[in-house]
C-alpha cells in the first residue's frame, strides 16, 4: 500500500518521493487519505470518508 501512495503523490504532485516516512514528515493524514483517493478516482469523499470514521470510532490525525 505504502507504495501506490508513494505513487500517487509523485503523479499528483510532480515529486520524486523515495519513501512513505517523507510524505507522512510533510503532510497530515487526511491529505494522504485525499491524494490517494483522488488518485484512484474518488473524487469529493474524503470528508465523508473521515466523518464516518470518526462515527467508527476511529480516528485520524488532522
Amino acid at each position: 500500500m505504502q507504495s501506490r501512495i508513494i505513487e500517487a503523490f509523485n503523479e499528483v504532485y510532480g515529486c520524486n518521493y523515495k519513501s512513505f516516512e517523507e510524505i507522512k514528515k510533510e503532510y497530515p493524514v487526511t491529505e494522504i487519505l485525499d491524494v490517494w483517493l483522488r488518485y484512484e478516482g474518488i473524487v469529493g469523499y474524503t470528508r465523508y470518508i473521515i466523518d464516518v470514521l470518526g462515527e467508527c470510532e476511529v480516528y485520524i490525525e488532522e
